[in-house]
């Protein structure tokens, strides 16, 4: 994903962990974070962590949360923390650069 979005001219930082995310929107403002609802291997939905943390930060970040397990319960949290648009995965790339630029328009 990193390497498609830049390819198509968009600043991309990447983080694996929930820290990681939270350190990066500490040190900046986002047009838009895309995250997994899980992040590592576990089981768990650290994504929504990373959506608090951006929404916390900086309310005009768009978010974007990928899944390849959607659900009513998943999507009814997501729309409570404020996720703008919640992705079944696998999408393809230009599909989900689609998404982001009907989001934030096109890269600088």
């Amino acid at each position: 994903m990193k390497n498609y979005l830049q390819g198509r001219g968009y600043d991309v930082d990447c983080a694996a962990r929930v820290g990681e995310a939270k350190d990066l929107l500490a040190g900046s403002r986002y047009d838009a974070v895309v995250t997994d609802l899980q992040l590592t291997a576990s089981e768990g939905a650290e994504g929504l962590a990373v959506v608090v943390e951006a929404r916390r930060r900086w309310r005009s970040t768009r978010v974007i949360l990928m899944t390849g397990h959607p659900s009513d319960t998943i999507a009814l949290a997501a729309r409570r923390l404020g996720v703008d648009v919640l992705v079944q995965k696998p999408k393809r790339m230009p599909e989900l650069e689609a998404v982001i630029r009907a989001l934030v328009g096109e890269a600088a």
